[in-house]
């Protein structure tokens, strides 16, 4: 597909989206909702851009990680429109999270210091990232969304129900704030539950039937070693990104 992007012809395969190929090229969209291992989502409406689709006069605001390339499509991602949406988007993300280090510094990016609106007290920016990567990608569905409106927060079923975590600590890795701390916590709840302690890297598919020998201690483990310094992530990401990139190739 042929397209403009900031003014220079760019090309990108069919169902590329303007985010994927803008960072393709370089250009630096922000998106805390964004995820290479996870499908579009379309949260934080921070990635928009404006786009003028061929034979179209107007221009329209879109949000890049669900817009796809389009031939003739023409996109501009840093206008003073783009700006100052972005700008307002960060000020209600930083009267939420004013502690949180990656807020801060996104909002300064944009000349963002002081928010208008009153100022809450929360590192969770209900990006989402945390309950994607534990549904699309690990597949335990342990945790999700409670509540509506300010009151929204990322909780476990019913706010007791911890049984379908792994401890895999994908969600941790995922977190751009630090918002979530709970792969020991959830290791120590596994060491009291007793029983067979079964790895979680079986839990997790990577391996056949394999026991924990270490009470879950997987700071001894050469395994858990092994796997996150070959994979330099959270191994469950690695292997969620090669299947998109597959489906893409596809």
């Amino acid at each position: 597909m042929k397209f403009v992007l900031n003014g220079k012809k760019r090309t990108a395969a069919k169902g590329t989206t303007v985010l994927e190929a803008a960072r393709a090229a370089g250009i630096d969209i922000p998106a805390v909702c964004a995820h290479e291992a996870l499908e579009p989502y379309g949260a934080c409406r921070l990635c928009v851009v404006e786009v003028k689709e061929k034979g179209k006069k107007r221009r329209r605001v879109v949000a890049s990680c669900l817009y796809p390339v389009k031939e003739g499509l023409e996109v501009e991602t840093e206008t003073a429109k783009i700006r100052k949406l972005r700008k307002f988007l960060l000020e209600l993300l930083l009267a939420r999270s004013p502690h949180a280090l990656y807020v801060k510094e996104l909002a300064a990016r944009y000349g963002v210091t002081r928010p208008r609106f009153s100022k809450l007290d929360d590192d969770c920016i209900l990006c989402g990232l945390c309950v994607r990567v534990c549904s699309e990608v690990v597949g335990a569905n342990a945790i999700g969304f409670s509540l509506r409106g300010i009151s929204r927060k990322i909780d476990s079923p019913f706010g007791i129900d911890h049984s379908r975590c792994l401890a895999c600590g994908a969600c941790t890795y995922v977190c751009p704030t630090g918002a979530v701390q709970m792969e020991y916590t959830r290791i120590m709840e596994l060491r009291r539950e007793g029983g067979e302690h079964r790895c979680r890297y079986t839990l997790m598919g990577f391996l056949p039937d394999a026991v924990c020998s270490l009470n879950y201690e997987c700071f001894r483990c050469e395994i858990d070693q092994r796997y996150r310094g070959e994979a330099g992530t959270h191994p469950m990401l690695v292997r969620a990104r090669t299947k998109r990139s597959g489906k893409a190739r596809g």
